[in-house]
């Protein structure tokens, strides 16, 4: 006779492997990659407070993947290490991170609480800092291999059928080097042109891999909502990815990362605020949902006119970019990150690792807000606790006062969790 036991770890196998089956029928392969992503993403956050706390000597009881009921484990030592059935992660488990935790007093040399300052800011920053790391990492990669997109150049990233530009035979990829006899190697000097001559016959040069031909087409016409004529020629604009020397790439990843790293913090600091939190909240009312339409909270929506140009653009027809325009107070869903994070994908892995960079950063400092139970809340603690130390007496921090404003904050975080995949499944932009 099979022990239940057996039976009963096979049937989590069963359900486990049936959910990443279903997800990926859903999703495709890209929705199956991005979660895989955010899996190890996460993963490696833990195993940065892991790795710190074992180098701190504190105690570890437990490393697991995952979350819900467990698949596997080993004991190795005094941890155990092991994999559960919810692919949403992962978790460490530190002896005595507050004062509320009950350790044997034979062991209380070894709990977090009982090391020193730098010991335990080390430990609590080490999520965040595994993030950051992954992050400038990911820079160096776009940076210095995968290549950027070359602020100085442009080309034909789409073609718009029933336009100047299909009939001049276009391809994605030419290189449109003057209109009418002007030159226009910018892309908005290019619109400027365009826009001047609705109706008119002209003469374009394209470059298409190192051949040069001239073309006669006429210039559409599209009125503005004031009524005014422009010129309309229908592509979007797509630039060639160049990569730099490893030392530039450093510098330029190290500069990228501060300029993400201040546009995380500013966004969180106008989220999290009455007015931002009202917004957010209003926005998923059926009134508000309505109003907004598919294109809510001013994300780009498939492929759209372009007034400061005279063309059209469309995330696809921007390599290794993201769609950066989104309404600061729209906050995606794990469920929605999935999505856009799919989008991305299927624009191409520069892309993606655009979106992952972004993501990355993101967490790394949203962790860090100084409030439980994120990684910022210990490292608050911690620091209030050495402020409060004075001639060798150690003060510690009577966690049970803090357990209202924990949960006060988790409670928040689900709710807006909540809203966040009520948007998200209702009101989600459509990405193209």
């Amino acid at each position: 006779m099979r022990p239940a036991g057996s039976t009963d770890h096979r049937i989590r196998l069963a359900l486990m492997a049936g959910a990443l089956v279903s997800f990926t029928l859903i999703g495709g392969w890209p929705g199956l990659v991005v979660v895989m992503s955010f899996v190890v993403m996460l993963t490696l956050h833990e195993l940065g407070h892991f790795l710190v706390a074992r180098w701190a000597g504190m105690q570890v009881t437990e490393f697991f993947l995952g979350f819900g009921p467990r698949l596997w484990s080993v004991q190795r030592g005094e941890c155990t290490y092991g994999v559960k059935a919810i692919p949403a992660g992962a978790y460490v488990r530190i002896t005595g991170m507050t004062s509320l935790d009950e350790v044997d007093p034979a062991i209380e040399h070894r709990t977090y609480r009982a090391q020193s300052y730098p010991r335990r800011l080390a430990v609590a920053l080490a999520g965040s800092a595994t993030h950051f790391g992954v992050a400038l990492l990911l820079l160096f990669v776009l940076y210095g291999m995968v290549g950027t997109p070359d602020p100085n150049r442009w080309m034909v990233g789409e073609v718009v059928p029933g336009t100047a530009a299909e009939a001049v035979d276009l391809e994605v990829g030419d290189r449109i080097l003057s209109v009418a006899g002007v030159e226009v190697d910018d892309f908005g000097e290019f619109g400027v042109v365009v826009r001047s001559l609705p109706g008119e016959t002209v003469e374009v040069v394209i470059d298409r891999d190192g051949t040069r031909t001239e073309r006669v087409t006429i210039i559409g016409e599209r009125l503005s909502p004031d009524g005014t004529t422009h010129g309309f020629f229908g592509v979007g604009r797509a630039r060639p990815l160049v990569t730099v020397g490893p030392v530039a790439a450093v510098g330029e990843a190290v500069g990228r990362f501060g300029d993400l790293t201040m546009m995380s913090i500013d966004g969180l600091t106008s989220f999290f605020t009455p007015d931002g939190l009202s917004r957010f909240f209003s926005g998923a009312l059926p009134d508000r949902a309505a109003s907004d339409g598919a294109s809510s909270d001013g994300v780009s929506t498939g492929v759209a006119a372009d007034p400061e140009s005279g063309s059209v653009r469309s995330p696809a027809a921007e390599s290794s970019t993201v769609p950066s325009d989104a309404d600061d107070e729209r906050l995606l869903s794990i469920y929605g990150a999935a999505r856009l994070g799919g989008a991305m994908l299927a624009d191409g892995w520069g892309t993606y690792l655009w979106f992952l960079v972004l993501v990355n950063v993101f967490i790394g400092v949203f962790n860090l807000t100084p409030l439980l139970p994120l990684d910022g809340g210990h490292v608050a603690i911690a620091t209030y606790e050495r402020l409060r130390s004075f001639g060798g007496r150690r003060h510690r921090a009577d966690a049970a006062k803090l357990v209202p404003v924990t949960w006060a904050v988790v409670s928040l975080l689900v709710l807006v969790g909540m809203v966040a995949l009520y948007r998200d499944i209702v009101d989600f932009p459509d990405l193209g």
